[in-house]
């Protein structure tokens, strides 16, 4: 089975890191010299070739099955499809795809590290032209760069990849967080608990050290819960905190499936917004506009996420067949405070007042 693991009898396989190493090549010449690209001088060829057989690397079954032509197919992994954010990049992504001329092969890792690699081995070997990762695995794990390795396509978003040197584009996470924690600062509160899930992935890592550093910058004391992955956990948490004493004032909420679990737990204890917490959260969606109170959330933006990725991918592609080297992009969005009513009122700049109409009939 593809992706599977390997007994502690048997030994270790090298790497193509390794056979780079010793031949004092990069990573790329060796993938060309595997799939035995024409672009290779036959000094190096020997070289790569020589290190191969002394440290007796064997490809795998889908670095063997990438040789020849690809498919005009795109994969994409994303960590969770029923989530509104992931969805709405791939369906950019399956837009932009069909306009090249490309199918694609939508797959969820379901947030783990080993299904994830499975299916990026498993679409590997099905000779896919590139692949759009969005990973769920945590910093270390470099399973993904060894597909990278040998020659096939891939890009990240939303977060990178770990250990790779991989395309990626991404959001200011942390600029966002930073801004949510100052507008509920502004609207006078001090006791502002940050509440989220997922805390492993890079998005929210960012989130947490935006949030973390402007309390500390501001003289405040940050408090962070993480794990809240159910209505019930935030609802029991919830309850706990307003019943303290020290209970906080408002809520920065990291993500949008925590936003929606905290807006029907509040609804649930009676516990009104934004009169008895306030409430800013991570991620825009389609209601935060019309729910009552209207909710303050920082907007990222996953068509133009998608879209930048994919136009990476597409550029990835065509070097990797013109033999072309490419130094990896990175690629930084911005987020957008969106100022609704879940905080209290806020005040407008006043409109500007225009001078009263010229008659100048007399002129004409």
């Amino acid at each position: 089975m593809l992706g599977g693991s390997m007994s502690k009898s048997e030994p270790r396989t090298p790497t193509i890191r390794e056979v780079a190493k010793l031949a004092r090549v990069g990573l790329m010449t060796v993938s060309r010299v595997i799939n035995n690209h024409p672009s290779v001088r036959p000094s190096t060829r020997k070289k790569v070739e020589a290190a191969i057989e002394q440290l007796g690397y064997r490809q795998n079954e889908a670095a063997r099955l990438l040789k020849g032509q690809r498919a005009k197919m795109i994969g994409l992994i994303v960590p969770d499809l029923s989530d509104a954010f992931f969805a709405s990049c791939a369906h950019t992504v399956q837009h932009m795809a069909r306009a090249h001329g490309y199918m694609t092969l939508v797959v969820s890792s379901e947030r783990d590290p080993d299904l994830e690699f499975q299916q990026a081995e498993l679409m590997a070997s099905r000779k896919v032209s590139g692949l759009l990762v969005v990973t769920s695995a945590p910093r270390g794990d470099d399973r993904l760069r060894e597909l990278q390795n040998t020659g096939l396509a891939i890009v990240a978003f939303d977060r990178p990849l770990p250990g790779s040197d991989a395309d990626c584009v991404l959001v200011e996470n942390r600029v966002g967080a930073e801004e949510a924690t100052q507008h509920l600062i502004s609207h006078g509160h001090s006791h502002i608990a940050c509440v989220g899930y997922d805390e492993k992935t890079y998005p929210i890592h960012e989130r947490v050290l935006g949030y973390t550093h402007h309390m500390i910058a501001s003289g405040l004391k940050p408090t962070v819960t993480l794990g809240l992955l159910t209505l019930d956990g935030v609802r029991q948490w919830l309850s706990s905190v307003f019943a303290s004493k020290n209970r906080p004032t408002a809520i920065f909420s990291l993500n949008h499936r925590t936003s929606v679990f905290l807006l029907q737990a509040l609804a649930d204890l009676q516990i009104r917004i934004p009169e008895d917490m306030a409430l800013v959260g991570f991620d825009d969606f389609d209601l935060a506009g019309i729910i009552s109170p209207p909710l303050t959330t920082v907007a990222q933006p996953p068509i133009e996420l998608a879209r930048r990725a994919m136009t990476l991918l597409l550029e990835r592609i065509q070097k990797a067949h013109d033999g072309v080297d490419a130094s990896p992009a990175k690629i930084l969005l911005p987020v957008k405070l969106m100022i609704r009513a879940s905080c209290g009122p806020h005040e407008s700049p006043a409109p500007a007042v225009l001078p009263p109409p010229t008659d100048d009939h007399n002129n004409r």
